[in-house]
């Protein structure tokens, strides 16, 4: 199988065989007195496949990193590299995707757990208790058949991402409504659920004690979550009758989000350096 990949403007052929991807590269002939070495080029990228060799998506290196590479989606995600938040740590430019990611029945298209930005609002405004959200349980949007599914990538309107980190949006979305709740103020409900969201990074309580960066894109999400959250609920504060005991003073504060749909923009919009410098709350 051969997949023209289009980096910078210049086609190059990959040539899938046996479960391996290789770079074609082809040379012209020359006569036997030509003396001067054919210069091959090879691409400024890494080349996402699966480990059948199908390729996926392609992503830019940094000056630092080896130039080309060609490697499976979990050796990618086991350097922890991600392309969706240019401000998080680990981020490399997403440079082309397979349009085949997009075709029922392809290869490609297997690799994915498709969903589209409504499918996961569908999942995160659905009212849960908080400790739904810990590791396997109902709220645990990567493992449910709705969510994840526990496929290691998602695309979403054409678009890829670490499942694990899709997965922060429902935790994201309820955390804020309960803070927002509670404070009736949104840059503190914000704050908040960042803070939560580094207790509970691993999905269990405490689960960022190891040392390290916390810029990582998992909390770039939650913040995508509590900002589009804060655009697209309704903060309505009244009061709750516990029946005959009205007479006697038995009503009582009663605060609720109520879901009201504006725009997903938020949602799929990687996080701008002012929102970063207002909300962060984690480290360096």
């Amino acid at each position: 199988m051969e997949t023209i990949v289009t980096i910078d403007g210049v086609p190059y052929t990959f040539v899938t065989e046996e479960g391996a991807t290789s770079l074609k590269l082809e040379s012209a002939t020359t006569t036997s007195s030509d003396s001067v070495p054919q210069v091959l080029t090879l691409p400024d990228a890494w080349l996402i496949t699966r480990g059948n060799g199908v390729p996926l998506f392609a992503v830019r290196p940094t000056a630092s990193d080896k130039p080309f590479r060609i490697l499976t989606a979990e050796r990618l995600y086991s350097e922890q590299i991600q392309w969706f938040e240019p401000l998080a740590d680990f981020y490399r430019e997403r440079l082309w995707v397979n349009p085949q990611c997009a075709e029922e029945g392809a290869e490609a298209f297997a690799a994915f757990k498709h969903h589209t930005w409504q499918s996961i609002i569908d999942f995160a405004i659905v009212d849960r208790e908080s400790f739904m959200y810990y590791k396997g349980l109902p709220g645990d949007w990567k493992k449910q058949p709705d969510g994840g599914a526990g496929y290691l990538l998602c695309l979403v309107e054409g678009e890829p991402y670490w499942t694990d980190g899709l997965g922060q949006i429902p935790f994201g979305v309820d955390t804020f409504r309960m803070y927002w709740q509670q404070t009736d103020d949104v840059d503190t409900a914000i704050r908040k659920t960042g803070k939560t969201g580094l207790e509970w990074a691993d999905g269990t309580l405490g689960g960022n004690d190891e040392e390290g960066s916390e810029n990582v894109y998992d909390n770039f999400i939650i913040l995508r979550a509590c900002l589009w959250a804060s655009k697209n609920f309704r903060r309505v504060a009244g009061t709750k009758s516990f029946g005959g005991l009205r007479a006697a003073g038995g009503d009582a504060p009663s605060v609720s989000t109520v879901y009201q749909p504006v725009s997903n923009d938020l949602l799929k919009s990687s996080i701008t350096a002012e929102a970063l410098a207002r909300y962060k709350v984690w480290k360096p």
